[in-house]
């Protein structure tokens, strides 16, 4: 009789243990989110059709204090988007790719100030990632200049930096773009999935 009494506990614990298992699943990653995808979306266009009219502007368009308001909204952007990207669970990786990009939006900036001449070193992207990007006229070696220097806003951006630098920003926004289809493809909430 106790085996019998055993081996009932036995398959009532089994019958738990399924509907339990049933009913839970592993989240390795976040679902999609379309505001993320769109905000994303938008920022790659704006971005990619300023870098553009730089490619093909006169000489005026490319001085720094030309573009610090268009680097100022750009940083605002990706501030939203990182804001959003942190509230939502298991969101890592979108949030290393819009660091990524505040990575390189400070390097552009920088570039456009003729603080650098050249990629950062590993203590310039220590710097950046600690102070952010610098939106002043100056040249902080704190912020990852390669030294301080006063009153950068007439320091043009060389154009032979902007195809690069587009094709960098493209890929980083695909990136984020790509991650986000991945995770719509796989929420189950999509036709493809059903």
């Amino acid at each position: 009789m106790t085996i019998t009494k055993y081996a009932g506990r036995g398959a009532v614990f089994l019958v738990a243990l399924s509907v339990i298992s049933a009913c839970t699943s592993i989240q390795l990653v976040s679902k999609y989110d379309e505001v993320i995808d769109k905000q994303t979306q938008e920022l790659q266009k704006k971005l990619d059709k300023h870098l553009t009219f730089l490619r093909f502007s006169s000489e005026d368009p490319l001085k720094y204090e030309s573009n610090q308001k268009f680097y100022t909204d750009t940083l605002s952007d990706l501030n939203a988007i990182s804001v959003r990207a942190s509230a939502i669970y298991k969101n890592k990786l979108t949030i290393q790719q819009v660091e990524l990009a505040k990575q390189n939006l400070a390097w552009l900036v920088l570039l456009n100030k003729r603080c650098i001449d050249r990629e950062l070193t590993p203590e310039q992207k220590e710097k950046v990632n600690k102070n952010g990007v610098d939106l002043s006229m100056d040249c902080k070696a704190e912020s990852g200049a390669t030294k301080d220097e006063p009153s950068r806003g007439a320091q043009k951006l060389k154009r032979s930096f902007l195809e690069p630098v587009q094709n960098m920003f493209n890929q980083n926004f695909g990136a984020i773009m790509a991650l986000e289809l991945a995770k719509k493809r796989g929420d189950g909430n999509d036709e493809e999935s059903k």
